[in-house]
């Protein structure tokens, strides 16, 4: 078996975080610039980006920040170029930056699962594809994918989202495979409740909490992706127990829908 790459030193590496205004994204971008990587972020609001940009500067000066919707694809090419050219290239690339729609599907406006997709799918393969050709010949590059435990056990009242997320991770397994002999590697991660919604902290034991009902501070998740990356591993499950779900996904499909179905008709997940 080929080994995964992975990274020894991240000091003067070039990180691009998408999606970096906040939860897990801003916390991957300090936590990499804490280890003296230079990050790029981007993300839809200036203001909150520019706060953890100014995070990121104070442990590595070289940071940037660009303001971005990834939902227009047809800009991705020339963003990419214009991050290689003011970071010197994009070393590690993490495809973070998601929506989340909740509610029944039949309830779901197209105009908004067809946004979803977009961003969710599109945009990270159309910003892979356009940071893969310069990888290849420099002949080293890493790149990570935020994709959703919903890829894995899809979640009712999440449909667009566990579909746009089921679709991502089949797409970069697929990437992994054709790239799985070469300096350059894929990795996937499927966090599962996260706290997303303030900077709370934890202890890193949490990443490996069988609990998966708690939601995990997204600084804990952030350095767990770090310590993914320089394992060089293909698939991180945040907390680490949530994969047994999956396990159990593959050995009885119908149990595990009953199983979702009766916790959405309990409201449990409102």
């Amino acid at each position: 078996m080929a080994p995964q790459v992975g990274v020894n030193n991240w000091a003067g590496r070039r990180v691009l975080v998408t999606g970096a205004s906040s939860g897990i994204g801003a916390a991957m971008a300090r936590d990499f610039a804490s280890q003296g990587a230079i990050v790029g972020i981007c993300a839809r609001r200036t203001e909150l980006l520019d706060a953890v940009l100014d995070d990121c500067r104070r442990s590595v000066s070289e940071c940037r920040a660009w303001t971005l919707d990834l939902g227009e694809l047809d800009a991705l090419g020339g963003f990419v170029a214009q991050v290689e050219a003011e970071l010197g290239g994009i070393d590690t690339l993490v495809n973070n930056a998601a929506l989340v729609l909740d509610g029944p599907t039949d309830d779901t406006p197209w105009v908004d699962v067809e946004r979803l997709m977009k961003v969710n799918y599109l945009a990270p393969v159309r910003l892979t594809l356009a940071a893969l050709p310069a990888m290849q010949e420099r002949g080293a590059g890493q790149i990570a994918v935020v994709s959703s435990m919903a890829a894995r056990m899809a979640t009712p009242g999440e449909s667009a989202y566990a579909g746009s997320k089921a679709a991502l991770s089949a797409w970069f397994e697929s990437l992994a495979a054709e790239l799985w002999d070469t300096p350059i590697s894929v990795h996937l991660v499927y966090p599962a409740l996260i706290e997303v919604e303030s900077d709370a902290d934890g202890d890193d034991a949490l990443a490996d909490s069988p609990n998966a009902a708690s939601r995990i501070p997204a600084p804990v998740c952030a350095r767990a992706i770090r310590r993914q990356l320089e394992r060089g591993d293909l698939e991180l499950y945040v907390p680490t127990p949530v994969k047994q779900g999956v396990v159990m996904r593959m050995n009885d499909p119908e149990a595990s829908i009953e199983m979702m179905a009766n916790w959405f008709r309990s409201g449990e997940h409102q």
